[in-house]
């Protein structure tokens, strides 16, 4: 059992029940420490497990491969226009996002981090309208069958189970899970700043 440390409790918009569900719970108890609703860091770096490559196209057709950001923080995060506390923690995340690109210009250093979304089942119409709404500038995948979602099942994350946020380290191992809202800026820039330490 992978060694996981307990962050905080959030409620996400999930549909429970069904075949999925299942498939969760028992992930849930085989690798994390409690159930759906809690967070989760693996602190130590022979801990932490390899995250999938994620490829497709953003919001607007652009092709998108994880793998271009070797050497660089992910922080993958997994929204939709239609759920509530995914447009609770829109200006937390625009706010982290900022922060980092911030960063990179005054130091002059090469960018150490990049958020990706994965907008799930909404229209690309919408999709984009929330963006536009909350100024979110980093790219985002479509994923409207869930595809890119079901590459997180064993992660213990459903494409039913959203918002949720997994902060990926340099070496595209996965080092936090958030099963829930991001409910301030601060929170999530420390959790990326330790990603970038270690």
């Amino acid at each position: 059992m992978l060694a996981a440390v307990p962050l905080l409790a959030l409620a996400a918009c999930s549909e429970t029940g069904g075949e999925n569900a299942n498939r969760v719970n028992e992930i849930n108890r085989d690798r994390f420490v409690s159930g759906d609703g809690s967070n989760y860091r693996w602190e130590e770096p022979g801990d932490r497990f390899d995250a999938p490559r994620l490829t497709g196209e953003d919001l607007d057709g652009n092709p998108i491969d994880t793998d271009d950001w070797a050497g660089q923080v992910i922080v993958v995060n997994f929204w939709g226009s239609w759920c509530p506390p995914c447009v609770a923690e829109a200006p937390y995340l625009v706010e982290a996002w900022n922060t980092f690109m911030e960063r990179a210009v005054s130091s002059g250093e090469d960018q150490r981090v990049q958020f990706l979304g994965v907008n799930i089942r909404d229209t690309p119409d919408a999709a984009r309208a929330f963006e536009q709404r909350w100024g979110v500038e980093y790219p985002s995948l479509s994923d409207e069958a869930g595809r890119v979602a079901d590459q997180f099942v064993d992660y213990g994350l459903s494409p039913n189970d959203i918002p949720a946020t997994i902060v990926i380290d340099a070496e595209h191992r996965v080092f936090s899970i958030w099963r829930g809202a991001i409910d301030d800026a601060e929170t999530i820039i420390a959790d990326i700043d330790k990603a970038l330490e270690s």
